[in-house]
């Protein structure tokens, strides 16, 4: 991005686009705490149906199929949630930049 593209139009742009994403960015968060509990949940039933030493119990829990399909709802929910809070992040940026800009403006280093 050029310095000098970054106007008040794009920063209240990045304002809007924050503000937009507030909920959807706090739905993802909690998904992800929400199926990192059912990663848990899926491999101590998967565990607690195995037999054997605590090595091969441990083992068929996380082959099982259900162990699978929640790494997968995780891998899936984590992807769009960091989708979602680099987007963040990145007007994040430009704000802390403009913030910069302008404070050297107002104080004659640009």
């Amino acid at each position: 991005m050029n310095l000098e593209q970054l106007t008040e139009n794009r920063v209240e742009e990045a304002l809007i686009k924050l503000s937009s994403t507030d909920e959807s960015h706090a739905a993802w968060a909690g998904q992800v705490k929400y199926l990192e509990e059912g990663l848990k949940q899926a491999k101590s039933h998967a565990f607690l149906l195995a037999e054997g030493t605590v090595a091969e119990r441990e083992a068929k829990a996380i082959s099982s199929e259900k162990y699978s399909e929640a790494v997968k709802a995780w891998a899936n929910a984590f992807e769009n949630f960091k989708k979602l809070d680099n987007q963040r992040n990145h007007e994040m940026r430009i704000i802390d930049i403009w913030r910069t800009l302008s404070s050297n403006r107002r104080q004659g280093n640009m």
